[in-house]
């Protein structure tokens, strides 16, 4: 159902009512009421203000989680102490 609005009165004390052409008129100062938006700009503007601020920070949880899962080369150090023990071992 479309949402309506009286932009001259409280909202906490409107209540519509239909004039005899089908139009709704605010019963407390019977002007017409005005139909309201689904999405503000100002909404939008913040949707694009949160995504700014979030997106880095899922980027950079996603490429982490990518790093984890890639396999990782041996160990230089564990190859280069069993160099190590063979050469002390033929000398």
């Amino acid at each position: 159902m479309r949402q309506f609005y009286c932009p001259y009165c409280s909202p906490r004390y409107q209540f519509h009512k239909l004039r005899s052409d089908g139009v709704l008129i605010c019963g407390q100062c019977g002007d017409p009421l005005v139909q309201k938006t689904l999405i503000k700009p100002t909404q939008v503007f913040a949707l694009i203000a949160v995504t700014a601020f979030i997106a880095p920070f899922i980027l950079m949880v996603v490429g982490s989680l990518q790093n984890l899962n890639k396999s990782r080369p041996p160990s230089i150090n564990g190859s280069m102490t069993m160099i190590t023990k063979i050469r002390r071992l033929s000398n």
